[in-house]
């Protein structure tokens, strides 16, 4: 036989067709494998011991489990991590382990880099390299699993870098095998989307893909988000907002909107009330960012009182309206600031 199946990128129901058609197993043996692999994060067949003899022979013969390695660790003063991964092509990606109350949240990447061009964030401004795996995406959590000291991770954000709906197939295969209870077993409320807008992607996804939807918005007229996200002008807010409401009213879902703050860009009470014109009918959060500044960027942080009364306005009108506080802006891994170097560089202790 000369196989050879990555398993960590086939969905649970994938890995049991490959051991029902290729190894001619029966019937749930290969969703005994998957509960095996990601529920229980075992990454040795010979440990699968409720498997037979032969049958694990096969899938060591027929089958490989990739991993991910943690190059470096870095850890902010409120105690965030972020983790620096290097893929096997020499590639780096990062991502963000995020304790809370009763929580731990794993940011993860979905490509090498970023097409979006969205002008406030160091993320893309490198461009893109390419698109990741699903193992890779997989292998982000089992590597996270490894090192957060017996913490569940209860919560999983596709926010990393990359525009997750730009790598459709991959991600919608680790979202099915994030949620299935043959896989990571996680409720779809606990596994959240970002993305920064691609309309007919999030149309797609009602139905097709199970998790939380979170859209960045960041202004509400075109000329202010063409200049802030270049995908407005291929995708404007008129034809965003459409594809939003389809995507409620198909899947009865509330979807989140992100709003960065700029100072005296799009933190007007003008654009509080035309955010609320917008939204009207959306079933919908808000998250209110304040803009997380790095070297050479041509935006400003807003004031804090400035945001709390775009907030109330927001608040005072019916609409469910949050400031978020950014985490491990030490460290530069907030919002839009991961940008993995080549060699793993900055403060913080390694692994």
């Amino acid at each position: 036989m000369n196989l050879y199946f990555d398993l960590k990128g086939l969905t649970p129901k994938g890995i049991e067709r490959f051991c029902t058609e290729e190894l001619r197993q029966k019937p749930g043996q290969g969703l005994r494998v998957a509960v095996w692999l990601y529920r229980r994060r075992v990454e040795d067949f010979d440990a699968m011991t409720d498997l037979n003899r032969p049958f694990r022979e096969e899938l060591k013969k027929g089958c490989a489990l990739s991993s991910l390695a943690i190059e470096k660790k870095t850890i902010a003063g409120d105690g965030t991590e972020k983790l620096l991964y290097r893929l096997d092509d020499g590639n780096a990606i990062e991502g963000v382990l995020i304790s809370g109350p009763n929580r731990l949240t794993l940011c993860v990447s979905t490509q090498v880099g970023c097409a979006s061009g969205c002008g406030f964030c160091l993320t893309g401004s490198g461009g893109l390299v390419r698109n990741l795996t699903t193992a890779e995406i997989v292998n982000q959590v089992f590597a996270a699993w490894k090192i957060t000291r017996g913490q569940p991770i209860s919560n999983i954000v596709l926010m990393g870098t990359g525009e997750p709906l730009s790598n459709y197939d991959a991600v919608r295969k680790f979202a099915e095998i994030a949620t299935d209870r043959h896989g990571m077993g996680y409720s779809p409320k606990k596994v959240t989307l970002s993305t920064c807008g691609l309309a007919p992607m999030i149309e797609k996804m009602a139905g097709d893909m199970e998790v939380s939807l979170a859209v960045s918005l960041n202004a509400t007229t075109d000329e202010v988000r063409s200049r802030l996200m270049p995908i407005n002008r291929t995708y404007p807010i008129a034809r965003l907002m459409q594809a939003l409401h389809y995507y409620c009213d198909k899947t009865g879902n509330t979807v989140t909107i992100e709003y960065v703050l700029f100072k005296g860009v799009n933190d007007s009470d003008d654009d509080a009330h035309r955010l609320m014109g917008l939204l009207k009918g959306l079933p919908c959060m808000i998250n209110l960012l304040m803009f997380n500044p790095f070297q050479e960027t041509p935006f400003e942080r807003p004031d804090e009182e400035r945001v709390y009364a775009f907030r109330n306005i927001l608040l005072n009108h019916g609409f469910v309206a949050v400031v978020r506080n950014s985490r491990g802006k030490d460290i530069s891994a907030a919002c839009g600031q991961l940008r993995a170097a080549s060699r793993p560089t900055g403060p913080g202790p390694a692994l």
